[in-house]
């Protein structure tokens, strides 16, 4: 089986993708009998397209952004184009995620689902912005839409949600769910440093991006928690209805105190009934430093699903890295395309 793909961002997530499918082209079709074809990259500046595949092992070499979509024509002159070309099967969608108006992936996203072809996201603004509208055109125009890799990158939360928890009822989720500000956390509770020390560490390392006002303030925390509680609890919110409080305000004092309790500081998102209304929240919260969420270390993530009658499911870990979150878009492709 071919299946065309048309790559919406060239950043971290977007390169890392272009190399999953250099590397494990192979692997994928004596696999699942697929063979994926990479014909177009979108960018600010303008789209690469060739119909027969673009050249992965010459993309990969290229800067990222636009620049990397202008490198690649210098060489293959004949493949620019200034307008988007969705020619293919599957739009991955990894733009800059804009919670506010959900950005240029908004008209990426409809026009693909006009012409038929189905979409993985992984960037969180169209969905948080535009769920119920995307859902219901996708259902007119029969076309699937998979995005695990917006909730938690590497972490399977949907899939869980979705296939092995079917039939029983989601009455709570609770989780950690962004990775820097974990990673942000621990490290003020391991060596004692305020939390602008950790956050300037956590950019150094490549952990936090300098933009990172969505982490630390809950941002994306809420809007991870909002596509789960849509998707999984038949809710019918926007972000506006999750009351969020970010880490900003987190000291040195407020760590030491949660230690001397055995506790750990965590940024939980939490989905639960109250008065037989659905609530959504993130805020940060002691939890016990030997529970499994407070076990959670460095930018990995958990989640809790507590149900009626599976009991409580932990999932835990998951690669917090651009490499995880491409790995999660890529394993939504090879799911829509299982016979």
């Amino acid at each position: 089986m071919i299946k065309r793909v048309i790559l919406a961002g060239f950043g971290n997530v977007g390169k890392e993708f272009v190399k999953l499918i250099d590397e494990k082209r192979l692997y994928i079709r004596e696999k699942y009998d697929l063979d994926l074809i990479l014909c177009g990259v979108l960018e600010k500046e303008g789209c690469i397209f060739e119909d027969g595949g673009i050249d992965t092992s010459y993309l990969i070499n290229c800067p990222l952004g636009s620049q990397g979509v202008l490198k690649y024509t210098e060489h293959y002159k004949e493949s620019y184009y200034n307008y988007p070309v969705l020619e293919g099967d599957i739009l991955i969608e990894c733009t800059q995620s804009n919670v506010k108006t959900g950005g240029p992936s908004i008209n990426y996203i409809i026009n693909s689902i006009n012409r038929g072809m189905d979409i993985v996201m992984l960037s969180k603004g169209a969905l948080a912005t535009n769920f119920n509208q995307l859902m219901e055109l996708a259902g007119k125009k029969d076309v699937k839409i998979k995005y695990s890799g917006a909730t938690a990158a590497a972490l399977p939360t949907m899939d869980l949600g979705v296939y092995s928890l079917a039939g029983a009822k989601i009455i709570s989720i609770t989780g950690v769910l962004n990775g820097t500000t974990n990673y942000i956390l621990n490290r003020m509770f391991e060596e004692n440093i305020s939390f602008e020390q950790a956050l300037k560490e956590a950019v150094e390392k490549g952990i936090a991006e300098r933009e990172n006002s969505m982490d630390i303030d809950g941002i994306d925390s809420a809007s991870k928690i909002l596509l789960l509680a849509n998707s999984l609890m038949n809710s019918n919110y926007s972000l506006e209805d999750v009351v969020i409080k970010g880490i900003r305000d987190i000291s040195k004092e407020d760590i030491l105190e949660a230690k001397n309790e055995n506790k750990v500081i965590k940024l939980l998102c939490k989905a639960y009934y109250k008065d037989e209304k659905l609530v959504l929240e993130v805020s940060p919260e002691k939890v016990h430093a030997n529970s499994l969420l407070g076990s959670i270390n460095g930018s990995n993530k958990g989640v809790v699903f507590n149900t009626d009658t599976m009991g409580e499911i932990y999932l835990i870990g998951g690669a917090s890295n651009p490499r995880g979150a491409a790995a999660a878009a890529l394993k939504d492709v090879i799911n829509l395309c299982r016979k």
